[in-house]
């Protein structure tokens, strides 16, 4: 199966709630193209999901090193560190992330709940101005 299919089966698995199953397909695809950025993404996708952060940050910083242009690897990444409990350390990546993809919705979300971890939003409005 091509690198591809094997991505598109581990994004369902992940969307099937299947952590193990979807890591599964990505470390395939990552036998065929160790070097594809998506597929080291979606493995620390997975791994977020299994609770595994370390090794998350691990998957999400080699897809930064070899396609800086992945915006959903930098807000993987800055979702780690939230799990982790560093929020003023996430910021950066989900800054970065919004950089690349201003509109990238879910990074913003996940910008707010940091500050918002942080008391750093405005009195609990949801209007998702920030101080």
């Amino acid at each position: 199966m091509a690198s591809e299919e094997l991505i598109v089966m581990g994004r369902m698995q992940l969307e099937l709630g299947r952590f193990e199953d979807a890591m599964k397909y990505f470390e395939l695809a990552l036998q065929n193209d160790p070097q594809d950025a998506v597929a080291w993404g979606g493995k620390g996708v997975a791994l977020i999901s299994l609770k595994k952060y370390d090794e998350a940050i691990g998957c999400f910083e080699t897809a930064i090193k070899l396609d800086p242009q992945t915006a959903f690897a930098w807000e993987g990444k800055g979702i780690a560190l939230m799990k982790l409990g560093k929020y003023e350390e996430s910021l950066h990546f989900f800054d970065m992330a919004l950089e690349i993809s201003p509109n990238f919705r879910r990074a913003l979300e996940n910008k707010e709940s940091a500050l918002k971890a942080l008391g750093r939003t405005k009195g609990g409005t949801s209007d998702g101005k920030v101080d």
